[in-house]
Order: C-alpha cells, then structure tokens, then sequence
C-alpha cells in the first residue's frame, strides 16, 4: 500500500484554481516528484493561518484521512502575521499552541509530523539584499520542532539563499509577476512577490526535496 503526504498549509503550498495559472503552490507540484509509491493530498488552502485552519475544520478533514504511517508537511506563518481577529496568532503562545495541536493529534493517528517555516517573500532592498518579512514566525517553528523532537525543514533558509542567488531581477520569473496581457486571467499584468509562478512552484519543491535528501529522510527514499 503506498504511503501518503498529506500538506497542510497556505497559498503559499496549496493547489491555486485554475483560473489562477500560472499561479501555482509549490504543494500542488509536490506529486511529480515522488515514485507512485508516494500519495500527496494538498490540504492546503489560500488565505489560512493555524487559526482559522482549525477554526474552518479544516484540520478535522485532514483526520478523517489519516491513516498510521502516513506524513503530514505543516506550513503555516504567512496568514498568522495577519492583524484580523479570525487568523491572528501570537508566535511563542497562540501559533506555537496550534501547531503542537496539529502535532499532538497526528501522532494519535500514528502519522508523522513535518514543521515547514514559511517561504521567503520576494522582497529586495535598494542594496540588493532580501528583506525579512516573517518576524518571529519561522523561529517559533524551529523552536518548537526542537522541543517535540520531530524534524523542521527551514524552507525559508533554503529559498532565502535561492532568491538571493538569483537576485532581485532574475527571481521574478518564480513569483506572480506578470506583463499585461501576458495571460488571459491578469490582462493588467500582476506585481505578486509572495505567490509562485509555474516555475517557482518546481523550483521550491526542488528546494524541499533536496533538503530531504540532504537530512537523509525515509521520504527521500521516494524520490524520483
């Protein structure tokens, strides 16, 4: 029987309508890269934080799916620095809380856990250098991965160093920036730094695989 991953997340992850393309969340890529021995199921969804994942029942619909020796990639932070009362959270107290609750009820299923950070933004300064936009988000993650023994993949470390090496012009063609009448869906064109492209999408999930590969994970050994 294959082993399944399961994703829950942001916008950032998850599989974006089709009257979006050439968005894409690098979530909804993830597939074609993995044997078939490997089932992705993209629970992510636009616009949530660990809040309002659980508040919209969400989070339940991923348990209703959960089988013992099933995965499961958490990635939330984007929507959590939202100031609005329905996805607001606190980093070291209210985020920190909700995704050990998405810990503690994957490892009732028997299911392993995965923390993501968020990934990067693509915001440059005038010197050419990244600016950091998630605050004390990522770092809430890290720590909480440490104290529940459980593995954190630092997607925002891998895909800072990856825009950085790309610089601020030639990263643009991973993210939603757009000429007018470019694509059909966006005829004034778009100026989106969070939201990947087609092609940032492959390139994040290249991102995350090789730093499976690299921490010598037993997904690894589905890679293609």
């Amino acid at each position: 029987m294959p082993l399944r991953l399961l994703l829950a997340g942001d916008s950032t992850m998850a599989t974006a309508e089709t009257t979006k393309y050439p968005q894409m969340g690098w979530g909804q890529t993830l597939g074609h890269y993995f044997t078939n021995e490997l089932i992705v199921r993209n629970h992510a969804a636009s616009g949530r934080s660990t809040k309002s994942f659980i508040a919209e029942g969400r989070w339940d619909a991923i348990e209703k799916e959960f089988q013992a020796g099933d995965y499961v990639l958490i990635q939330f932070g984007h929507n959590d620095q939202k100031p609005d009362e329905e996805r607001a959270t606190k980093p070291f107290t209210s985020y920190q809380d909700n995704l050990r609750f998405f810990i503690q009820r994957s490892r009732a299923f028997g299911v392993t856990p995965i923390l993501l950070t968020s990934i990067a933004r693509r915001h440059f300064d005038d010197n050419g250098l990244l600016q950091e936009t998630h605050g004390d988000y990522p770092q809430a993650v890290r720590e909480l991965a440490d104290k529940e023994g459980i593995v954190c993949i630092d997607l925002l470390a891998c895909t800072r160093e990856a825009l950085l090496e790309q610089g601020d012009e030639k990263s643009k063609k991973w993210f939603m920036r757009l000429e007018p009448g470019e694509y059909e869906a966006y005829p004034n064109g778009a100026e989106d730094n969070t939201h990947l492209h087609q092609r940032g999408a492959h390139q994040h999930c290249r991102l995350f695989v090789k730093e499976l590969i690299q921490i010598k994970h037993p997904l690894a050994s589905l890679v293609k």
